[in-house]
């Protein structure tokens, strides 16, 4: 399990894509969950069967077909932990989770600028950094890359990986 968090237009998605490829690419497969911070319920495509079924009261909702399964599940007050327990049925090496900042996860931190550093005080287990400006602090414990150092991340992260799933079979 790994989040990566930063605020709006920090990149966070296009950097979930690229962690969720490198993963899939060394054999390991990956689930992902997106914390929908813009306020309001996501975009669901209207006159579909499950968005009828939805609408009259199902409080899941599925449709199946070549093999992928959506699911829309109606809950009025979400928790992370909620939503991981549904992930842990589909037993996959890693759940990469976008968003949910305050959770106690594992956390690659995205920064614009230098103002977002305030994030770093506000949050807990930071294991990297990635910024468009050097950062001196803690480098004894956190990860730091810059903007232009996404071969060096992908190297750290494929290692993070690595070591992290050795401590899962060794039951840590």
């Amino acid at each position: 399990m790994i989040q990566v968090v930063g605020f709006k237009n920090s990149g966070k998605t296009s950097l979930v894509c690229n962690m969720i490829q490198w993963a899939a690419e060394s054999g390991i497969s990956v689930s992902s969950c997106k914390h929908h911070g813009h306020g309001g319920k996501p975009d669901v495509v209207e006159g579909t069967d499950s968005t009828l079924h939805q609408r009259a009261g199902a409080a899941i909702s599925g449709v199946e077909g070549g093999g992928m399964l959506q699911l829309a599940i109606s809950k009025s007050d979400w928790q992370l932990d909620d939503i991981l327990s549904i992930y842990s049925y589909m037993k996959t090496d890693l759940v990469i989770v976008e968003g949910y900042k305050r959770e106690g996860y594992p956390k690659i931190v995205l920064l614009r600028n230098q103002s977002d550093q305030r994030i770093l005080q506000e949050i807990e287990n930071v294991v990297a950094v990635i910024a468009p400006f050097p950062i001196e602090e803690q480098k004894v414990t956190i990860a730091y890359f810059s903007n232009d150092g996404m071969k060096e991340f992908e190297k750290w992260y494929l290692s993070w990986l690595q070591a992290s799933l050795k401590k899962k079979e060794r039951g840590f």
